[in-house]
């Protein structure tokens, strides 16, 4: 990875991310960052390679652009956090906290890319699509690619199940916007937003998952209702 890689994204790579990216490379994460998969407001995902010429994905939380009163919001909803206060210290513990709900997630069976390693605001993980020609891209969106609606919907639908009940998370921010297809099978990403099932507002945001993905599928010729769906998430 180039001092000059760094000098092209400035605005991404200030030195608390920098310095994060190079333990990383230096415990043999990574051997370096190749190409951008996704510019986001509060967060960038690049393919990289390891030292074995495999390649990953890392998302950078980027200290400056992150709504950091949103972030405190959900932060207060995980007991395994407290209050915090600092700018850096509140992005680094937005990202551990992602990077274990992915942990849970990835252990309990359900399909999520599988967690690597987690250095302050960087995240290395599973990298969802063509991992090895020359130019990686990514898989699509089930808003752009779902071929088969009813198998999709059964598949993924079994998955929040898994999350809500063996990983005791809600996703909170799930949509046809973060599932991604992989060979036909649903893949969920972006758990920053999860939340303990316990928590206070679990409900509601399970609630809200489910409308948009009912919502979603209603639109592809399936026949769902919400009770249902999550009375199916729930019961034993």
């Amino acid at each position: 990875m180039s001092e000059e890689l760094f000098k092209t994204y400035k605005d991404i790579f200030d030195r608390f991310t920098i310095n994060a990216l190079w333990e990383l490379i230096t415990q043999k994460k990574l051997e370096g960052l190749e190409s951008p998969i996704k510019i986001g407001k509060e967060s960038n995902v690049f393919s990289a390679l390891t030292k074995y010429n495999e390649r990953v994905a890392v998302k950078v939380y980027r200290l400056n652009s992150v709504d950091f009163f949103q972030m405190s919001k959900y932060l207060e909803m995980d007991p395994k956090f407290r209050p915090i206060k600092q700018r850096v210290r509140i992005v680094a513990a937005w990202a551990k906290r992602e990077f274990f709900n992915i942990k849970k997630a990835y252990e309990a069976g359900v399909s999520v890319p599988q967690p690597i390693a987690i250095k302050n605001n960087v995240l290395i993980i599973e990298f969802i699509g063509t991992k090895f020609p020359e130019h990686p891209t990514d898989f699509p969106k089930i808003k752009d690619s779902c071929a088969d609606p009813e198998e999709m919907y059964n598949l993924l639908i079994k998955d929040i199940k898994k999350l809500y009940q063996k990983a005791k998370l809600v996703h909170g921010d799930l949509s046809e916007f973060n599932i991604l297809e992989r060979g036909g099978v649903p893949v969920i990403i972006d758990l920053s937003h999860s939340i303990p099932s316990d928590a206070p507002s679990a409900d509601e945001l399970l609630k809200r998952d489910v409308e948009k993905i009912v919502k979603f599928f209603n639109k592809k010729g399936l026949k769902l209702n919400v009770p249902d769906v999550l009375h199916y998430i729930k019961k034993a």
